[in-house]
């Protein structure tokens, strides 16, 4: 019988354990967010649209906001400043290995409900490193990677600097 209960008891723990989130929200007025597009000052054509649809696919999949166009409780606005790609490294017969690439953003995450800027950085530089060898290590293969993660990596930046803000 105190197996039984200890069991049940169990169970019950970790059934309790799969519904905790690890996801926190600092402020928990907010629900519903507008994107606007943004602005793109870079040289790379169509960077800003990608920025735009990987933070709108971040934002549906994280959850805790829900993308709107009318009656937001907040709105998150930007530009692309720049962006370039450079030789990261050459591999022993001198030919290029790696590149790097560098976006700079510009982002404001306004909290319209009570009317104040949460988060603004007005030079926010991220990069990534993609591979053209096959003897290189880089975890990306094409500069499309690299660019998908650098907009993965703003939409984190974005969110420890919002909602996950202690």
């Amino acid at each position: 019988m105190v197996k039984k209960f200890i069991l049940f008891t169990l169970i019950i723990f970790i059934l309790a354990g799969c519904s905790y989130s690890v996801y926190s929200n600092a402020y928990p007025h907010l629900k519903r967010i507008q994107l606007l597009a943004f602005d793109n000052k870079s040289s790379e054509y169509s960077l800003g649209d990608i920025v735009y649809n990987t933070l709108s696919t971040s934002y549906s999949e994280d959850g805790r906001l829900r993308l709107v166009t009318q009656q937001p409780d907040c709105q998150l606005e930007g530009s692309v400043l720049s962006f370039s790609e450079k030789i990261y490294s050459y591999d022993a017969t001198n030919n290029v290995q790696d590149y790097s690439v560098v976006i700079s953003f510009s982002v404001i995450f306004t909290d319209l409900l009570n009317n104040q800027v949460i988060y603004e950085n007005k030079n926010l530089t991220l990069s990534e490193v993609y591979a053209v060898s096959d003897e290189s290590t880089s975890r990306f293969k094409t500069k499309e990677e690299a660019i998908n993660e650098i907009c993965d990596k703003l939409f984190r930046n974005i969110m420890q600097n919002t909602l996950e803000s202690w």
